[in-house]
């Protein structure tokens, strides 16, 4: 009747949902007619009730997708703790009723919170409450780490026909400016790279087949089809932000919107390089060597095209203008959370603010920190 269903796999619990929903059709085609998704975020027991009350019409069964309520209960740390399920306490007793060819699915995907990405855990109050309910089952598929993470990652490109060379890559087929990764072995790298998210794993490990084209796959390989070029569509969208051009910026926004990306997490990502880009002005304007600023940009100070591209945007906004982002973007996520805005036009608004600040503000202070002591 109840299924707790989370953790740090998303492409786990994907499977694990359209194993159920082909479970709920049964063959029949009726899915449409017996399925129910619900946005959990706002939503009250009784509205999660209601769609199970009534039997499966010509289907084996009746299926109810909770998403993210599991999220909102998720301890975050630090002063705001977690939040007590208070609403949900009768939640058993309102399930009297309920039709045994209902099934009601509580999905925690993994979110973003204060710019991290987080997962549903056991510790959560609302799965500790769920799981006394009778008749209750849980599912819990926790982010892959380690050893774990890297048979994964070899199952996983073994099912796409990627075959793996292990191995430092020779200095002469290196490019100017690349420099190869302290990884020798490619499926490692990939781990340290990607992390637990399986579906970016999948994605990677997509392109690289196409890449590889049957031959074995390299750390070269590894590092230059996914490192730096995870999400082109992310970094090329903020691209188009600090350089202004806010008409590129906001269809690529909509179009990451439409293939189901989340506004929260489209923002945290945003922010996250708005960050980097307040450091890396922070560093110029303090005239900091050239080795500092490499370490700040990672694999984009590889690419001297891409390095250079940084380093004018950080001048062209100065630590000013990136702290006037960070007012943008704040108000945003605020907007976002006390629900005073449509969440798309939120975003938008905050694009627009974004690309105002793009233009030249005037030239940088150079060399700050060269000149201390020098009178001038």
């Amino acid at each position: 009747m109840i299924l707790l269903l989370y953790g740090g796999d998303e492409a786990a619990i994907r499977r694990r949902l359209r194993e159920l929903k082909e479970q709920a059709d049964g063959g029949t085609g009726m899915l449409v007619n017996n399925l129910a998704e619900i946005e959990g975020r706002d939503a009250r027991p009784d509205e999660v009730i209601a769609p199970a009350m009534a039997p499966p019409f010509l289907a084996p069964l009746r299926l109810v997708v909770v998403e993210n309520v599991l999220a909102r209960y998720e301890p975050r740390g630090g002063v705001r703790g977690s939040r007590a399920p208070a609403g949900w306490a009768d939640f058993a007793g309102m399930l009297e009723g309920v039709p045994p060819t209902s099934l009601i699915v509580f999905v925690g995907r993994p979110f973003l919170a204060e710019q991290q990405r987080r997962q549903v855990t056991d510790a959560n109050p609302l799965v500790q409450l769920l799981k006394k309910v009778p008749g209750a089952k849980v599912e819990h598929y926790p982010e892959l780490r380690g050893e774990e993470r890297v048979r994964y990652i070899r199952e996983e490109a073994a099912v796409r026909g990627i075959r793996f060379r292990a191995g430092p890559p020779p200095r002469e087929a290196l490019l100017p400016g690349e420099e190869p990764p302290p990884e020798s072995d490619p499926v490692v790298l990939l781990a340290n790279l990607l992390g637990g998210n399986t579906l970016l794993i999948g994605n990677e490990l997509d392109k690289l087949a196409l890449w590889s084209m049957g031959r074995e796959a390299t750390v070269l390989d590894v590092m230059r089809v996914c490192a730096g070029e995870r999400e082109p569509d992310h970094f090329r969208m903020v691209d188009a932000l600090m350089d202004g051009d806010l008409g590129t910026a906001l269809e690529m926004l909509r179009l990451r919107l439409v293939r189901g990306e989340a506004q929260q997490a489209v923002l945290g990502g945003v922010l996250e390089r708005y960050r980097t880009l307040g450091a890396l002005a922070g560093l110029l304007e303090d005239g900091a060597p050239e080795e500092e600023i490499d370490r700040l940009l990672g694999n984009v100070a590889r690419f001297p095209r891409l390095k250079k591209a940084a380093m004018e945007r950080a001048r062209r906004h100065g630590t000013a203008g990136v702290r006037e982002a960070f007012a943008i973007l704040v108000e945003a996520d605020r907007a976002f959370k006390r629900n005073e805005v449509d969440e798309d036009l939120a975003l938008e608004v905050a694009f627009a603010g974004l690309a105002r600040l793009a233009p030249v503000r005037g030239p940088m202070v150079a060399g700050r920190r060269g000149q201390r002591g020098s009178g001038g």
